[in-house]
Formats: structure tokens, sequence, C-alpha cells
């Protein structure tokens, strides 16, 4: 008999969970795929000049939020493009390179991709080149748009390089 009640009890709880819906046709790889894209084309357009597609990536949702120096740098999409766009002057040349990137599925429009990062910036003129990295993790949703950057945070890195020439 008490066999029997294990077993009803445990027919019962099963009976109580609540599932999960996944959508037909969800494939958590392909949302892996598509967020690591994202994250690849964000670093390719910032390193191509391009500051105007890289700026796309950041979500314009009222949610935005991005980390760095201990707390909120930005509040909004608009405010971190704004501030991507500065840092760029005639005779500069930025470069993004990613490494170890490791993306996780969240959901069908949801993923969250962490990777190193080392971002470089090298002037024509007498103005000191810079780099910095360290570990970037970033909360990207599927809009209509395709992926965007929802929210970011940014972690220390290394010292800046002097000046090569």
């Amino acid at each position: 008999m008490k066999n029997m009640m294990i077993v009803l009890s445990l027919i019962w709880i099963a009976g109580c969970s609540n599932p999960v819906d996944v959508p037909a046709g969800y494939d958590p790889q392909s949302v892996k795929d598509e967020a690591r894209a994202a994250l690849i084309a964000y670093g390719e357009a910032l390193s191509s000049g391009d500051i105007e597609k890289a700026a796309e990536y950041y979500d314009r949702d009222a949610d935005f939020h991005w980390i760095e120096r201990g707390g909120v740098q930005y509040e909004s999409g608009d405010e971190a493009a704004a501030s991507l766009k500065a840092l760029i002057v005639p005779g500069a040349t930025a470069k993004l390179t990613f490494d170890d990137i490791r993306i996780a599925d969240l959901g069908p429009t949801a993923a969250l991709a962490s990777a190193y990062f080392t971002y470089e910036m090298d002037y024509e003129n007498d103005q000191q080149d810079f780099s910095f990295g360290g570990w970037m993790s970033v909360a990207l949703t599927k809009r209509a748009q395709g992926w965007r950057f929802a929210a970011g945070q940014v972690g220390p890195g290394p010292a800046n390089r002097s000046n090569s020439n």
C-alpha cells in the first residue's frame, strides 16, 4: 500500500507541473547561431568604420541599460549609440575583436552572449592610441529588425597601451 501511495503521489505531482509551451519549429541551436552572428556583425561594423550600423544593435526599448565601471553607464540605446559615435574621430581606426564567445539560448527570441573582447583605437595624429579588453555579456532580444542588445555589461580590462608610432 505504501508503494501505491508513493506512485500515486508522483503521478499527482507530475500532473501539477506547469510545463513551458515550446513553439513549433523552435530550434535552440538556431537561436545561438543567430545571436552569435549578431555579436560578430556588431564587431565587424565597428571595425569597418560603419558606426551607424554598429549603433543599430543597441535596442531602443525602455528597459535597455549598459553597465560599465561598476554602475549603469547608459540608460538607453540612444545614449549607448551616442557614446559609440563619440569615440570615432577623423583619422581614427577602431577594431573590436571577440574571443571565446559563449552563447546561452534563453528561448525563441532571447539569448545571452558572453565573450572576451579587445577594443583598439588607432589614431593617425599625435593622439595617444589606446586599447582595452575584458569580458562582455550582452542580453540579446529578437526584434522585427533583427537581434538587438537589450542590456549589457563590460568588465574591466588591462591598462592602455602606448602609442606605437
